[in-house]
């Protein structure tokens, strides 16, 4: 049976934390100084903190900062409270939250130089999620909107700004408090307003029962113990899958006759096709996908077309039927032939191969692919970075040669 309790009505046994981050100086891949690439499994391990912000309860907010970035935030350093509060979190009598706890939690441990022998400091049962109790309550899944939705102000506008500046590596342009005294005091001020908000949205929203977090606990075990993935196939895909791309925008000016050079115009591909199959109302309406009064009061005009797989996949079916039983004329035959690479050409599966290399870990696995209740109308969970549950269903008839294939590709 589900247990249907809070884990505790005592605001004392709650720590709300967020952490502000900066890659390191001196990575041979600077990939992995981007979180918005690599992901923060990887990431995590080539950064360290700058910034560390934490209030206890409805206790005051706490500042604990990294003003030498030549050094690192270490947690044998870190405040007496913080400390306190970080051995009942231990013992499982208290809880840390962040929002978007993963990343906050990976950095914590990865990225603060700790003396745990097991490399943790703080286990995912000693975290909870403010972004998945709000998510869980329908509010939004980003900070800023979660706390507009409950009456609040939000985040500072220019964070992103002042985060480029002290999140990006000192060989790579970064500032230091040094270099940006004006910019860092904002920097700070910007960090203090992160846990005041995610506090509020925390204690607004309805307290998640004992067993939703034990699902999130294991949802975010199997999150760090990542898929995993073969390289040296990826490897070989992404170039294949490059060097495909380049073949098929040659194919679309090829049957556009240079009206269009990628695959990805869908605009302009839509319009090309409706110009050139406009004699043939059954072909014209199927790419149709809006229609709206005529403001001169003619009736219905067009407003919006649409190259959506189902549709393509509609008009080519009508084009080799009609080919079979009365032929097409060269222009609607392009036609057939552009729809065609527009089919198989535009699908973003392939790229997905280059996009999951510099989100490999250190032990060669996909971590963090899986959000708690991230349809929030559900419940269901959803997935990012690598959007794994919408990898495509379709299959290749030798699907071991075409491996092989691959395998064997000379780079």
């Amino acid at each position: 049976m589900h247990d249907m309790t809070i884990l505790s009505d005592n605001p004392d046994d709650f720590c709300f934390f967020d952490t502000e981050t900066r890659a390191l100086d001196g990575l041979e891949d600077h990939t992995a100084g981007d979180v918005t690439i690599c992901g923060a499994a990887r990431y995590s391990r080539n950064a360290k903190v700058n910034v560390f912000r934490y209030a206890i309860g409805n206790g005051p907010l706490r500042r604990w900062d990294l003003e030498d970035f030549d050094k690192m935030l270490r947690w044998r350093d870190a405040p007496p409270d913080l400390l306190k509060f970080l051995a009942r979190a231990l013992k499982g009598e208290a809880w840390f939250v962040a929002f978007n706890s993963g990343f906050d939690r990976q950095v914590a441990n990865n990225s603060m130089l700790n003396d745990a022998p097991d490399g943790v400091v703080l286990p995912i049962r000693c975290v909870l999620d403010a972004m998945a109790q709000a998510v869980a309550a329908n509010l939004p899944a980003k900070l800023e909107d979660a706390s507009r939705s409950i009456g609040r102000g939000g985040k500072v506008k220019e964070g992103k700004k002042l985060m480029q500046i002290f999140a990006t590596a000192t060989d790579q342009g970064g500032g230091t408090p040094q270099t940006h005294p004006e910019e860092w005091a904002r920097y700070q001020e910007y960090a203090d307003g992160d846990v005041e908000e995610l506090r509020a949205v925390f204690q607004s929203t309805r307290p998640m029962w004992r067993w939703e977090w034990e699902q999130f606990w294991a949802s975010e075990k199997i999150n760090d113990a990542g898929l995993p993935v073969d390289r040296h196939f990826a490897e070989r895909a992404a170039a294949l899958a490059e060097v495909y791309e380049g073949q098929v925008n040659v194919l679309i000016k090829k049957f556009s006759r240079d009206r269009c050079w990628s695959v990805n115009q869908h605009v302009a591909l839509a319009n090309l096709v409706a110009d050139e199959l406009e004699h043939l109302p059954e072909a014209f309406n199927i790419l149709v996908k809006k229609y709206e009064e005529d403001q001169e009061g003619d009736g219905l005009v067009v407003s919006s077309l649409s190259l959506e797989r189902t549709r393509v996949e509609k008009l080519i079916a009508y084009l080799e039927r009609m080919d079979r039983e009365i032929g097409l004329d060269d222009d609607e035959y392009a036609m057939l032939q552009l729809l065609e690479v527009r089919l198989f050409g535009a699908s973003n599966t392939p790229k997905k191969f280059a996009k999951l290399l510099p989100m490999l870990d250190h032990r060669g696995r996909l971590c963090g692919q899986y959000v708690f209740a991230g349809a929030q109308q559900t419940g269901r969970y959803s997935s990012r970075g690598l959007q794994v549950h919408n990898l495509t269903r379709k299959t290749v008839d030798d699907e071991v040669g075409a491996v092989e294939y691959i395998n064997d590709m000379e780079l």
